[in-house]
């Protein structure tokens, strides 16, 4: 898997997921000033970024709708991550691990649902990230939700 990075993560955006050219006008339209740069590809913080372009527009509410396994949107959701966790650039892993994976802690169908959609490489760094909450790690593996 290629890594996105700071760098293309406007352009991959665009690229993977579907309706993203909507979701990212509307982002820029509610506040221009602050997100003019990237309409021209520019993320100074990758983290608000994540949040306010892809994970709480985008896919929370894909993932609270319990969108079916074969909805492609899910999918591509789910490429575009993996893309970003490829990269070894620690502020793209701590951007990542903020502004996605900690958001699927919102409730445990959110995380199962995340589990069951993740690939390699996310579900990687979903289960270092529930390292963190031994709890909540400890239960899924109890219920047989991460095998």
């Amino acid at each position: 898997m290629t890594s996105t990075g700071t760098g293309r993560a406007v352009e991959e955006f665009l690229r993977i997921v579907p309706g993203a050219r909507t979701v990212l006008d509307e982002v820029i339209a509610a506040h221009p000033d602050r997100y003019r740069a990237w309409s021209q590809g520019s993320v100074s913080d990758l983290l608000e970024f994540l949040l306010q372009a892809f994970t709480r527009p985008v896919l929370l509410p894909l993932l609270r709708a319990g969108a079916p396994d074969d909805e492609p949107g899910v999918r591509v959701c789910f490429a575009y991550i993996e893309s970003l966790a490829a990269d070894p650039n620690p502020y793209v892993e701590s951007s990542v691990h903020f502004g996605i994976l900690e958001q699927f802690l919102e409730s445990q169908d959110i995380l199962l649902r995340a589990w069951k959609h993740s690939l390699p490489g996310t579900r990687t760094k979903l289960v270092a990230m529930l390292e963190e909450y031994p709890a909540t790690l400890h239960a899924l593996r109890a219920a047989g939700a991460l095998e």
